[in-house]
């Protein structure tokens, strides 16, 4: 049986994931990192995409998050997400229009998004769609 520890999401405004795991496989800034019970101390900067971990009955669950923070420590991890969802909850059809917002801003036509913020909002907005699509 895998061991299980305490796994924490949480966005600026709710906690999104609050519940034990025995994996969690994460978005860091260099690259996709996986973790298991009793890993080390950590804490890791994060980029936008695709959460999954793996509760103990052995179901995988998905969640995006939009760049932030991951801290390991004894029996718990915890996410400190720029902005978080479960793929469930996702809406496909309105990310695609938040895609679609940021692409004609930077086509140049009137948009509300700066070329900064519209280059962050495709990225997002893709890993959004991605992790909806997984988690159909």
């Amino acid at each position: 049986m895998a061991r299980e520890f305490h796994l924490s999401v949480v966005a600026p405004d709710r906690a999104v994931v609050e519940e034990n795991a025995t994996a969690v496989v994460v978005p860091g800034v260099d690259g996709y990192f996986g973790l298991l019970a009793g890993h080390v101390p950590l804490i890791a900067a994060l980029r936008p995409g695709v959460m999954e971990y793996t509760d103990p009955s052995n179901n995988r669950h998905h969640v995006y998050v939009g760049g932030g923070f991951i801290e390991v420590s004894s029996g718990r991890v915890s996410v400190l997400a720029d902005e978080a969802k479960r793929a469930i909850d996702i809406d496909i059809a309105t990310e695609e229009k938040a895609l679609e917002e940021a692409r004609k801003s930077l086509r140049g036509e009137d948009s509300t998004l700066g070329s900064t913020d519209a280059v962050l909002e495709i990225e997002r907005a893709l890993q959004r769609i991605k992790a909806a699509r997984v988690a159909r």
